[in-house]
Order: C-alpha cells, then structure tokens, then sequence
C-alpha cells in the first residue's frame, strides 16, 4: 500500500494518453483483435455462447465506469462548471429528468402503453445518437494522436478525418429504420419500417468508399512525416470500420461495442485525470486512480443497472410489462452523458489545451 501512495502513473507531460504501448489496444487494436477472434469462430462453428453473461457484465462494468469518470471530469468543480455551462450541465439535465420522472409516472398509472410512442421515440433517438459519438470520439483520438506525433494536419486531412466516419454513422441510422430489421431496447421499439434492404445497402457501400480516402490520408501523412501515423490515429477508425459495417453475428454485440468505445473512454480519462489532478492533488498516484475507478465503477453500476431494477421490482413489479425505469435511466445518463462531453471535449477548451500542452 505504501508503494501504492507513491507511485505516479503517467508524468503530465508525456506524449501518450496512459503509455506508449498500451494505448493503441485501449483505442482500437483490442477490438480490432475480438473481432477477428469472434470471426473466426462465427466462420467455424464454433459455440461462444456460454461467454455471453461473462462479457455482458464485463461490457456493462466498463460502460458504467467511463460514465461515471465523464460525471467526475464535468463536475469535479460544481459550482464553477455549473456557472460556465449552466444549459449542458443544469438546466438541460434538470427538464430531461423531469420530461422522463413525468412520462414514467403516466406509465405507472395509466398503463405502459399510454407513453409507449414517446418512449420508444426517446429510445430510438439514443441509438441514432449512439454511432455519431462515437465517431466524434474516434476523430478526437485521431486529433490528439497526431499532436502527440508532432504530425501537423493540413486543411483537407483534418476534414476527411474528421466526416471520414460519419456515413459508417448514417448508415447505423438507415439501419434502425429498415423493413425487416426488428431493435428492441427495454421491451420498447426502435426504430422503424422506412427504408428498403437496397437503401441500406447503398448506405454500406457509400460508406465503406469512405474508407478509401483516409487510408490515402493516412499514405499521405507517412510520406510528409517520414513516419507511419501512430496507432492513436489509425486504431479508432479500423475498429469502427469493422464493429459498425461488418458486425459479428454474436449476441453480445452491443455491449461489446459499448465496453469498446468506453475503453477509448478511459485512455482519454486517465490523461485528462492526470493533467486536472496535478493543481488539486500533486501527480496521479496508483490510489488516486483506483478510489477515481472505483467510485465511477459503483456509481455508474447504481444508476445503469441496479436503481433501474429496483424500482422496477418496487413499482410495477418483474412483468412482461416495458422496463419503465430501465427505458428512463438509459434515455437520461446516455443524452446526458453526450451533453456533458460536449463540455469536455470542446477543442478549444481548457481540458484538452492541458493534454496537449
């Protein structure tokens, strides 16, 4: 333990987000490297079901985590990120929570289906949501890579990799509004029956074209620098290319994509913990960042799985009716959470002028 105390993590100043070799595997080459794994074994046959329960609640762990370390980096001043961004991080929360509170009593009363559309439409917008953050988050590695490579990008670079992703995104949202395609979250609809199979194709197709200018973006890049773009550029974009155009047949799926997006979370967590602790609390020890995981952990756990179920089991008891609560906390912590990183990550913004000092 008193190793524990004094052992500091990542020096402020170092070019990475938690080391030099770990941080390609936290933003892209882990999931690149279970999606091969989960191919191959989809292509041979061969049964990886009884892992489901095993790498869901690892999924929903790491989910939970890296939304409860985005509270801690948004509000680890309250007064003062509540005065700077009162719309994002006070009132906006404030209306979302009490629109949610307010259609899940109506529920309770009057019966599920009374708020059955406004729920499923809330439901469905934070899986359309759901692809565009992450390709937001994978630009922002991609951004903070090159700086960290001293790669200076032109004009025509940044743009491709900054809307490179965006039709692997359209292409999620075509998805959820296909004829044949059935999402159901919490016992709620997602989605729809609008577009045709040949639309979604289309979109697919569109999308992996986009492929083709950001590995020439990426050649180009070599070229000037003399060196190959660092993992922290290339590893987001490959795992989104293959976990959002060619997602495995595997029932754990979605949280697998959720525990991988939040691992990227947690590379960019652990260095802005570093560069926002040095002012309150000296370097970043082993103990600092185990009570900062541990309580975004248990936090982000109490409000995605266990408070839902519980008054779940309380209030309407364990039917076949609609998860109310589960619908309600999923609605609020993911828009919220995508507000809050909106305060976190700006480019311009305080935090990320600290990671690239």
């Amino acid at each position: 333990m008193g190793t524990m105390t004094t052992t500091t993590l990542v020096h402020p100043q170092s070019r990475t987000l938690v080391s030099q070799h770990v941080d390609g595997w936290m933003v892209g080459w882990f999931a690149v490297a279970i999606w091969v794994v989960l191919r191959l074994a989809e292509q041979n046959g061969t049964r990886v079901a009884p892992l489901n329960d095993v790498l869901s609640w690892t999924g929903l762990t790491i989910s939970a985590l890296h939304f409860g370390l985005s509270y801690h980096l948004a509000y680890a001043d309250p007064r003062g990120a509540m005065r700077q961004r009162p719309v994002a991080l006070l009132i906006a929360p404030i209306v979302l929570a009490v629109t949610l509170a307010t259609l899940t009593t109506i529920a309770v009363i009057s019966g599920a289906n009374s708020t059955r559309a406004l729920t499923s439409w809330l439901v469905t917008s934070v899986f359309m949501l759901t692809m565009w953050h992450y390709v937001k988050q994978a630009y922002g590695i991609a951004r903070l890579g090159a700086t960290y490579a001293g790669i200076s990008l032109a004009p025509r670079e940044v743009r491709i990799l900054r809307y490179g992703l965006y039709p692997l995104w359209a292409m999620s949202v075509v998805k959820l509004f296909t004829r044949g395609q059935r999402f159901s979250f919490a016992r709620y609809r997602i989605g729809g029956q609008i577009f045709s199979p040949t639309v979604f194709s289309i979109t697919r197709v569109i999308a992996f074209a986009c492929a083709v200018p950001i590995v020439i973006t990426w050649i180009g890049i070599a070229r000037r620098s003399s060196k190959p773009p660092s993992a922290l550029m290339v590893a987001p974009y490959v795992a989104g290319f293959l976990w959002l155009g060619m997602p495995v047949g595997y029932a754990s799926v979605g949280a697998l994509l959720g525990a991988f997006h939040a691992i990227q979370y947690l590379a960019c967590a652990s260095r802005a913990e570093v560069v926002t602790s040095v002012g309150n609390y000296g370097r970043v020890t082993a103990s600092r960042w185990l009570e900062v995981v541990g309580g975004a952990a248990c936090g982000g756990l109490l409000l995605t799985t266990w408070a839902p179920g519980t008054l779940q089991n309380l209030v309407v008891g364990a039917t076949r009716n609609p998860l109310l609560f589960s619908a309600a906390f999923f609605v609020f912590l993911n828009l919220h959470h995508y507000l809050v990183d909106g305060v976190i990550w700006r480019t311009r913004g305080d935090l990320i002028r600290a990671m690239v000092a």
